[in-house]
């Protein structure tokens, strides 16, 4: 008798893999994010040290502080951003490892029905075993008290 529950440790199985797929692509979201936001940084700082120098004229330092501004503003945004991707990581880790134990918990089921049923056929197995002993030695009973 096949498990009952195969269908739904299947599906588990399936609903686990999906949310690891969206896990990688929701880490791979963040780390291209997070080399984004180095990479303006490292322009912000660039910019700085050229408005450091002194010798621009007053456009260009007027320019390079707006261009600092922005930077800033632009960092605000990729951090609001990269925030909302680790509480969207971190709710479907919480998925992830909850369809795990699911999964974890159907094939541990399906363990020890399988188990159980080789117990069973190996009981049934001994029954039958014990069967044609037992009419073998009558058999062989019947056979000597007839000599």
């Amino acid at each position: 008798m096949p498990f009952r529950l195969e269908k739904l440790l299947s599906l588990r199985q399936k609903e686990e893999e999906a949310l690891k797929n969206e896990l990688n692509k929701v880490r791979v979201e963040i780390r291209r994010l997070e080399e984004e936001i180095e990479e303006v940084k490292n322009s912000k700082r660039f910019t700085e040290e050229q408005l450091r120098t002194g010798v621009q004229t007053g456009a260009q330092v007027a320019f390079l502080m707006y261009l600092i501004h922005m930077y800033d503003e632009h960092l605000k945004k990729l951090n609001l951003k990269l925030s909302n991707l680790r509480k969207i990581e971190e709710e479907t880790l919480r998925a992830y490892l909850e369809k795990r134990t699911e999964r974890r918990s159907f094939e541990k089921l399906k363990e020890r029905y399988l188990r159980a049923q080789l117990i069973e056929a190996d009981r049934k197995e001994r029954i039958i075993i014990d069967e044609v002993a037992l009419q073998k030695y009558i058999r062989n009973l019947e056979g000597q008290v007839r000599e």
